[in-house]
């Protein structure tokens, strides 16, 4: 009898330990338990959250928009509260888009409803299906309480919200606009096209003629203080610089953990190919190509200039003390035995701007004889084209080197061992073309093949078949440009009507972009990023949405209080 009690007692307690982990599941997982998860720092979450114009926003549809977001169990309290306050703004978003679209009287069926929950334009749609893709009901349920943290009736609610913002957001993006007018504008500026051919005078292609003295130099630099101060904030690295050696290397990999037989083999080659390369006319590069080991291998063991900024400074210390030519002992490294040698120097260079100023005007000086050259004979280009001449004969008439030149009392192509007679080859043509590029381009004011011109781009659609020439010679980065329309294609009204309805929809997809911007991240998509993309992507609608004011809309300050504001230090 004693043992029939001892059973029952037993099968008692087991029926009171079931029952108390079942009421613990319920309370912590089911549709009624409060805040996240528990095991973090997370608190329960219930009451008002917002009220906007009369309609409330609990705490828990708060937290179902947090929940959706994130994982919730890995935030801290401070990151909770930041989360939850960006659930809450965005909640007043979409509230506020659902009240004006109750007002334009819109509304959505339950049936619709439920069609949206079970279908796969709902992004929650994945979590309610079971293990062969279906929806499931129980898992829905489940899901909804236990990882939202709602009811059903809850869950279906804030769909059906979602639904009727969606709405209303298609329904004036339905409504935008754009005339012909516009639409025919916008064709013709992406079909319009120009191909410009070109002449293009560099200063450096002119000799400079007899050098500057350093007396010219220095009274140049003394009249141009400004630009020597530019040439020497621009080329501080010629001024300024610690000694840099271009280095070869011939490496030997080792393992650091290697055993001592590997070790001795390793420095046994590593030695034998030191005394290779040291032999009396070696060629280290070859070397390197057939011996070494490593990345630089390939290259004939070349590592480049070598300077404090891009190498280790016991690497550094080691190559600025050898000459060039020299070869530097074996070292030792993590990854392996290496020895170097100095390809070249370049020494160190340590110059103050009144060191260099005289040096600085020379080179500007020379520079200066050099562009007003150049600009001469552009002008040259450009007068004889506009009397007549051909741009390509006009630019081998004035360039350097380009025309070619009969020696007196000799017959074009005599020179250069010719026949007496013969035809000499024909020159290169001077004269370049940019392609045909339209209005479309990245940059208004960028040219290609020419660079920025904004003179240019100013003047193409004065530019015809009548009037191909452009008027004035054009500067662009130290070059002089003379340039003329070599052929314009204007769009035709057949192409505009087969091209017609793909430009509409270009435009009022950038015009919805410009009122509405990404507005389904900004009122569906993850708190996290919810300030980001409403600062960045929020369209004219977005941004023009009433602001928590504190009465008609206001946030639960106690339960999401405010970011604490800066501290700002007292002088």
């Amino acid at each position: 009898m004693l043992t029939k009690l001892r059973e029952k007692s037993q099968g008692f307690l087991i029926l009171v330990l079931f029952g108390m982990l079942i009421f613990v599941f319920i309370f912590f997982f089911g549709p009624q338990a409060e805040g996240f998860r528990p095991g973090g720092s997370q608190g329960p979450a219930t009451g008002e959250a917002a009220k906007v114009r009369g309609q409330e926003i609990s705490m828990r549809e708060v937290d179902m928009v947090v929940r959706r977001s994130l994982d919730s169990s890995d935030l801290e309290e401070g990151e909770l509260g930041k989360m939850r306050r960006e659930g809450a703004l965005q909640l007043v978003d979409q509230v506020l888009l659902e009240q004006r679209a109750r007002q334009m009287g819109l509304a959505v069926g339950p049936d619709e409803v439920s069609k949206f929950i079970t279908s796969d334009e709902n992004p929650d749609f994945p979590y309610f299906l079971d293990h062969q893709k279906k929806f499931d009901y129980a898992r829905y349920e489940a899901q909804v309480g236990q990882w939202l943290g709602v009811s059903p009736d809850q869950y279906r609610r804030a769909k059906e919200r979602e639904l009727l913002v969606e709405r209303y957001l298609d329904f004036l993006q339905s409504q935008i606009k754009v005339s012909e007018a516009e639409v025919r504008a916008a064709f013709d500026r992406a079909q319009r096209s120009w191909n410009i051919e070109y002449v293009e005078v560099a200063a450096d292609a002119f000799p400079a003629g007899a050098a500057p003295t350093a007396e010219e130099g220095a009274a140049w630099a003394a009249a141009h203080a400004a630009e020597v101060q530019a040439w020497y904030d621009s080329h501080k690295k010629d001024y300024d610089r610690e000694k840099e050696i271009r280095v070869r290397r011939i490496l030997v990999r080792v393992a650091r953990d290697a055993d001592d037989a590997a070790k001795a083999a390793a420095r046994q080659k590593i030695d034998g190919l030191l005394a290779k390369a040291k032999a009396e006319g070696a060629d280290f590069g070859e070397i390197a190509k057939a011996e070494s080991e490593g990345y630089y291998k390939t290259y004939g063991g070349d590592m480049g200039w070598q300077s404090p900024q891009n190498t280790s400074g016991p690497d550094y210390a080691l190559y600025a003390g050898l000459e060039a030519g020299q070869i530097s002992d074996v070292r030792e490294s993590p990854i392996g035995l290496w020895f170097v040698k100095a390809e070249e120097v370049k020494p160190a260079v340590k110059k103050t701007l009144d060191e260099v100023r005289g040096e600085i005007g020379l080179v500007l000086a020379k520079q200066a004889v050099q562009k007003t050259a150049a600009k001469v004979a552009a002008e040259a280009i450009l007068a004889q084209v506009k009397g007549g001449t051909a741009l390509a004969d006009a630019a081998l008439a004035q360039l350097p080197g380009k025309a070619p030149v009969a020696q007196d009392g000799a017959e074009p192509g005599a020179e250069d061992g010719a026949e007496p007679g013969e035809k000499s080859p024909e020159p290169e043509s001077p004269v370049k073309a940019t392609g045909p590029f339209t209005a479309n381009r990245p940059a208004y004011d960028v040219i290609p093949g020419i660079g920025k011109a904004p003179s240019l781009a100013k003047r193409l659609d004065a530019l015809t078949a009548e009037a191909p020439l452009v008027d004035e010679v054009l500067e662009v980065d130290e070059r002089f440009i003379v340039a003329r329309l070599r052929e314009r294609k204007e769009p035709t009204d057949a192409e505009f009507a087969t091209e017609r309805e793909r430009f509409s929809n270009q435009l009022k997809g950038a015009r919805a972009a410009q009122l509405f911007g990404n507005w389904r991240a900004i009122v569906f998509g993850p708190v996290a990023q919810r300030e980001v993309f409403r600062k960045f992507a929020g369209g004219a609608l977005l941004s023009g949405l009433p602001k928590v004011d504190g009465s008609a809309i206001a946030l639960n300050d106690e339960q999401l209080p405010p970011p604490a504001a800066p501290v700002t230090a007292v002088p």
